[in-house]
């Protein structure tokens, strides 16, 4: 019976030794801390060394999702003399495709508000000949503004409270063309989101967004 119990407080010894070898430690033997990523929610300020913003979207439980620009401006689509070219920017769900396929085949100098959100990048700013390869700033699809508006309440309380203007009583450019002519232009309306077809060369306000 002496045996067991010896035996048993030796089995217990061992595993004790081999839980604390397991811990990350530094050269002095101190135990290191544990690195948590930051979990956000809508509305929450996102900051770090080079990016800031505010988020309205999240996934995988708020360490991942979208979130948009502190910053807005007044702009056309496209210039006048562009109204009529149909670009294939299309795509309601992803406004970084649409980007891409502006930035790949136009001149985004005739088209200000693209231009406005791809200049935020500093990739694009060092390398201006070629295409961003990673989703930065962009300017939201339809699908993405709509989540946009949507949330809008709690991400004007951070703007506010940031001094920033904020999103309210405002239409806003989607990148998502729906016409040769015509791009959708979204705004709130007694609490309900009206998506428009609108002209081109009509200015309205623009967000950039972006993943975090």
């Amino acid at each position: 019976m002496r045996k067991n119990w010896l035996l048993l407080a030796l089995l217990m010894l061992t595993f004790i030794a081999c839980t604390k070898n397991e811990e990350p430690s530094s050269e002095g033997g101190t135990p290191l801390p544990h690195h948590i990523d930051p979990v956000y929610q809508v509305g929450d300020y996102f900051h770090n060394d080079t990016l800031e913003g505010i988020v309205f979207h999240t996934i995988a439980g708020g360490l991942n999702g979208l979130m948009v620009s502190l910053d807005e401006i007044q702009l056309l689509w496209c210039e006048t003399n562009y109204v009529n070219s149909l670009t294939g920017a299309t795509n309601p769900y992803d406004g970084w495709r649409n980007t891409n396929i502006l930035m790949s085949n136009y001149d985004l100098n005739h088209y200000p508000a693209i231009r406005w959100s791809h200049q935020k990048n500093t990739w694009h700013l060092v390398h201006q000949n070629h295409p961003v390869t990673n989703r930065q700033w962009y300017v939201p699809s339809s699908d993405e503004l709509r989540y946009l508006l949507l949330n809008q309440e709690a991400v004007n309380a951070t703007l506010s409270a940031m001094g920033r203007p904020t999103m309210e009583g405002k239409t806003y450019w989607s990148s998502t063309e729906m016409g040769t002519r015509s791009a959708a232009a979204l705004h709130m309306q007694d609490s309900s989101i009206v998506i428009s077809e609108s002209l081109k060369d009509q200015a309205f306000y623009v967000r950039a967004i972006r993943n975090f």
